[in-house]
């Protein structure tokens, strides 16, 4: 079984931290204050999110293809057997959702329900008869998102104040990515060629180029960004570059001594 939380990513831990402290010390000194005010805020921020659940999960299951033993069977069992990997009590319901072209993939928590959704585009890209580790990299990357905590309530509202932070709301999502990116590798620990290539993938969003695209030639990107624009850029988004992404993951590999998992064909 693989430990999540030895794999968070040492930018996380120290955001994390940061964001817990902070979060926690605004919503302590709201108590403090009156529980009515809390309670105005609390109770109609639970109501609202129940709502939205509701409506939410009518139109996934309505318009979307709900994976389970009777809808590909083989994806299905990927993501129970990455779960179960994982330590997860209870897999979040996974769909395949149309996504017009998109290539794209969630972790979405409403209170109690879990979900990923895979985009069907992604899907597409990735998906090899022979070798379905790259299809099973990005399932075991929104699955880690769960597993971390990444989505859930509790945890988000504890650190919701800290968001309002300059900057400091957008370098924790960018680590937590960096996490769910260790924890997916750990999940294909012998097979770093599909780690890499699902993420460059996903970058030039070609599956008939992914064979002819030089992984070193792309990392070498990384050196071509403006430093001063570059960290502007980064500093604003809530995902690391793709360039970096790929290099962290490869740094991780490099770092681990791990036994092959036999993965679970689908």
């Amino acid at each position: 079984m693989i430990s999540v939380n030895e794999l968070r990513h040492p930018k996380e831990k120290l955001y994390r931290l940061i964001c817990m402290v902070i979060g926690g010390l605004i919503w302590a000194s709201l108590l403090l204050g009156t529980m009515f005010s809390i309670l105005v805020v609390l109770l109609p921020l639970a109501l609202a999110l129940w709502l939205a659940g509701r409506f939410f999960r009518a139109a996934l299951f309505g318009n979307s293809v709900l994976v389970d033993e009777q809808q590909y069977a083989g994806l299905n069992a990927m993501v129970k057997d990455v779960g179960q990997q994982l330590g997860m009590s209870r897999v979040p319901e996974t769909f395949v959702v149309n996504s017009g072209g998109m290539t794209n993939a969630l972790a979405i928590k409403f209170l109690s329900t879990s979900y990923v959704l895979l985009f069907s585009s992604l899907v597409d890209l990735l998906w090899e008869e022979k070798n379905h580790d790259r299809v099973r990299m990005i399932v075991a990357h929104e699955l880690a998102h769960h597993a971390a905590g990444h989505v859930n309530f509790w945890i988000d509202l504890l650190m919701k104040p800290a968001m309002f932070v300059p900057f400091l709301g957008s370098a924790y999502s960018r680590a937590c990515e960096l996490t769910a990116d260790r924890v997916a590798a750990a999940c294909i620990p012998a097979n770093r060629e599909a780690a890499v290539t699902a993420m460059i993938t996903l970058a030039s969003g070609s599956q008939v180029l992914t064979p002819h695209t030089s992984v070193e030639a792309f990392k070498r990107q990384e050196q071509k960004i403006p430093s001063g624009f570059g960290f502007l850029q980064e500093v604003l988004s809530s995902h690391p570059r793709m360039t970096k992404r790929i290099l962290a993951i490869e740094a991780f590999y490099d770092s681990r001594t791990v036994q092959p998992v036999a993965a679970q064909a689908a």
